[in-house]
């Protein structure tokens, strides 16, 4: 996952896609491992929030120009490395009770840093707090400036 996030990064860093390519690609990516039967539930399961995290972010943000789809796609390279992170963090640590502070960490950064400023809680917390999810973050989430935050707060906890 973190080779995709590098590659799509470069791309766009170095111009190769156009403005929202990086954004309909990481959708489309997670489309299709959300509509394949043969992806283990792990994998299907944080896809399926990053399908429904992307489709939020496009219907709020209702792009207009091509400023505000590369917008879009610096979000979702931020939430796809908050993702992978929060992943990270739960794998390499072993120690229960700093294991629960990051990963409370990650939910708070999430929820801390809104990026639309959606009042519709029922919608924008579907994922937080149900166990049925491995991503309990919010929908409405400034993924650049939690990413940022959420890594500052780590360090501190070392």
């Amino acid at each position: 996952m973190k080779k995709w996030i590098l590659s799509a990064a470069l791309l766009l860093a170095a111009g190769g896609l156009q403005a929202q390519e990086v954004f309909d690609t990481l959708l489309e990516k997670a489309s299709q491992v959300v509509n394949t039967n043969d992806v283990n539930d792990y994998n299907t399961k944080i896809n399926y929030f990053y399908f429904t995290a992307l489709n939020y972010m496009k219907t709020q943000a209702r792009p207009q120009d091509a400023a505000q789809y590369k917008v879009l796609d610096e979000q979702a390279l931020a939430m796809q490395a908050f993702v992978t992170d929060f992943i990270g963090w739960m794998a390499r640590t072993k120690d229960e009770d700093l294991r629960l502070r990051g990963i409370n960490l990650f939910i708070e950064a999430s929820a801390d840093h809104p990026f639309f400023g959606d009042k519709d809680k029922e919608t924008t917390e579907s994922f937080v707090g149900d166990s049925n999810y491995i991503t309990p973050f919010s929908l409405d989430t400034d993924w650049v400036t939690a990413h940022a935050a959420v890594k500052e707060e780590l360090e501190k906890l070392k």
